[in-house]
């Protein structure tokens, strides 16, 4: 039986992220409930421990991105990371999708979902990965899932108007106990108080999402696992794939030469198992390719 704190926490978050956002509102913001969680126990269970060879981007301007990727080593927090890349892209040039880039680490990690094409997979403040079915089962299987949670929400009472109207009684309550609207009011305690009060049904909320989550996805446990395999080793799409991993170990790092600051420098000296390599963007295309990734000489922006 799965418990509430492990549905609430995968492992903490080591990377700032466009895409970061709460538990709460990676569940039910956005497209709201559109989404399904990648917990490390759950995607073993599928895939076993599928080991994979991958890379990924950091910001070399930071040593403490350096630090960050070394937190994570043998951890259960996710990362998101490519293998195969359009010559166009800023990947293949060593920057980063959300940064500078400069750093690219060579990584094995335990496979948690492939797809040949970004996936828009985001992290919640816990470290646990947020995924559309449609890219963890396939456009068949995921559209089935896509469906059995629409109606589990409708069926568990945890859709949009339920909880706007739940939120909306709390913040009368409130409104009423600190007298907000009054001559004198504390704006920030009324915020507070909406907060602490609404805690607890979020964190039920979560539970049954989760909980019904996990009920559909193990129906569809064989369809997870064929297509997640099948699209590993595919070509990607789109300018370039996405291979979310965990547990990671980290081998050989490049850094590009003109982000070669000595903080830097030093802490992935420390931190690589195999060999720091310092080049230009053309040398590290061919590190890349050596190391088994993949440069495409066509584009889809062609």
């Amino acid at each position: 039986m799965i418990k509430l704190k492990d549905l609430l926490k995968e492992a903490p978050a080591k990377f700032k992220s466009v895409h970061l956002k709460s538990t709460f509102d990676s569940t039910f913001g956005g497209f709201y409930a559109s989404h399904v969680p990648l917990t490390t126990k759950f995607m073993q269970s599928v895939l076993g421990k599928e080991r994979v060879s991958v890379f990924h981007i950091g910001n070399a301007e930071f040593s403490r991105d350096v630090e960050n990727v070394g937190r994570i080593v043998g951890k259960k927090s996710a990362l998101s990371t490519f293998t195969k890349v359009d010559k166009g892209e800023k990947l293949a040039k060593g920057r980063g999708i959300q940064s500078g880039g400069g750093i690219i680490y060579q990584l094995e990690g335990s496979l948690l979902v492939a797809s040949t094409r970004d996936m828009q997979t985001h992290p919640d403040k816990t470290g646990r990965r947020w995924v559309s079915p449609v890219y963890l089962a396939g456009k068949v299987a995921g559209g089935k899932m896509y469906d059995e949670l629409k109606k589990g929400i409708k069926k568990n009472k945890i859709d949009r108007s339920v909880w706007d109207k739940l939120q909306w009684k709390i913040e009368d309550k409130v409104r009423e106990e600190t007298g907000y609207g009054d001559t004198h009011y504390d704006y920030d305690a009324y915020q507070a108080e909406i907060k602490k009060q609404l805690g607890p049904h979020k964190r039920k909320w979560i539970k049954k999402y989760i909980d019904m989550c996990y009920k559909i996805m193990r129906k569809y446990k064989p369809q997870i696992k064929r297509h997640i395999l099948r699209q590993k080793d595919k070509p990607s799409e789109f300018g370039w794939n996405e291979i979310v991993v965990n547990q990671i170990k980290v081998k050989d790092i490049f850094l590009l030469s003109r982000e070669n600051y000595p903080k830097t420098r030093k802490a992935a000296e420390k931190l690589a198992t195999g060999k720091l390599t310092i080049g230009s963007p053309a040398q590290f295309r061919k590190w890349f390719k050596e190391r088994g990734g993949v440069i495409n000489d066509s584009s889809w922006r062609d």
